[in-house]
């Protein structure tokens, strides 16, 4: 299989499950003794610097572990005391289960408004201007957009939401990992992400990052948050590898080479066009959407002739066609992109 969808899930290295499988052994071993209590206090406390580090994140308290991005954000919304009538703004843009989280708020009587990035006045002057319109009491939102990997600008964001009063709620599930990320630049109510993506973690771990201001009590942050008994191998397996992603260089130059290569390639097909906004992308991903239902019907076939592991979606700009999302990391075979590509260039040649 030629899997261009880390953007969804990525492989894990070999260390990372000799990782799991050591620290659960461990713990087999000692179970809630009072060895096995302080074991397991331990890995988490060392797995929270570890990831901490990597973030250059200054107070590693403020870091909880969470299971997916699913459950940060339900429990990050559950801690704000909303009423009836209150205002959240979110975008289109946002992956469906955190739809699904903002959906049960809407349904207690809170009022979404929900903006298009592609609206044609601008997205931050959309913003600005519904911030302007009445209070807002949170803003959640993408930090790298999951349809077609544009980067929302999180620091000038964060300015608005900080000069209305509003609490800035981040997912940053196609962002750690994969692009640049300072929490020194940016601070906002709550950041979360999973390890499974471009982190190259195991599934079912997270992280979120909690804001001074959503912090409340004298306990450390992540107490609030960290709900029963974690899997201590799965964190650890989490931690891990994002150790190894500080013993390698993230390089996006190379990512951004695969993306200007596949941006040439489907140019010259024109049942097919790149997906792109005004402002920056990130470089491990690029969407496409297809203009017709031969050509849908072609990277239908593509994809099952060939074994190719993309995403497949509708996105908010073109709702009536086929959208294409193509991923990679520095992991990925340059001979699957090479492969995939020569396989489109052909069709474009028929």
């Amino acid at each position: 299989m030629i899997y261009l969808n880390p953007a969804g899930l990525a492989p894990f290295h070999h260390e990372v499950q000799q990782e799991i499988s050591r620290i659960l052994d461990t713990f087999s071993h000692l179970l809630y003794a009072e060895a096995g209590i302080q074991h397991y206090r331990d890995t988490l406390q060392r797995c929270r610097r570890t990831i901490a580090d990597w973030l250059t994140l200054h107070d590693e308290q403020r870091l909880a572990f969470m299971p997916n991005t699913t459950t940060a954000c339900s429990l990050v919304l559950s801690r704000i005391n909303w009423k009836s009538g209150n205002v959240l703004l979110t975008t289109t843009h946002e992956n469906s289960t955190i739809l699904n989280e903002i959906k049960k708020l809407s349904d207690r009587g809170i009022r979404v408004i929900t903006l298009d990035p592609d609206v044609s006045s601008g997205f931050l002057p959309a913003l600005e201007r519904t911030l302007e319109e009445q209070p807002v009491q949170a803003i959640v939102i993408s930090h790298v957009s999951h349809f077609d990997g544009r980067i929302f600008p999180i620091a000038t964001i964060q300015d608005l939401a900080q000069s209305h009063h509003t609490r800035l709620i981040v997912d940053g599930a196609q962002a750690i990992g994969h692009i640049p990320v300072s929490f020194q630049e940016i601070a906002p109510y709550a950041y979360f992400f999973p390890g499974h993506k471009w982190c190259t973690g195991p599934m079912g771990t997270g992280a979120l990052i909690i804001g001074k201001d959503g912090h409340q009590d004298t306990q450390p942050y992540w107490a609030g948050y960290e709900l029963g008994t974690q899997n201590i191998g799965l964190i650890a397996g989490f931690a891990k590898a994002c150790h190894l992603k500080t013993q390698t260089s993230s390089n996006s130059q190379i990512l951004e080479e695969f993306r200007e290569e596949w941006k040439a390639c489907l140019r010259s097909n024109p049942g097919i066009r790149t997906i792109e906004w005004d402002g920056p992308h990130a470089p491990g991903i690029l969407s496409f959407v297809c203009l017709d239902e031969p050509t849908e019907q072609t990277m239908h076939r593509l994809s099952t002739t060939h074994s190719l592991a993309w995403k497949t979606l509708t996105h908010p700009t073109y709702p009536s066609n086929l959208s294409i999302r193509v991923s990679w990391n520095t992991d990925t075979p340059r001979v699957d992109i090479r492969s995939t590509l020569a396989l489109l260039t052909s069709l474009s040649n028929k």
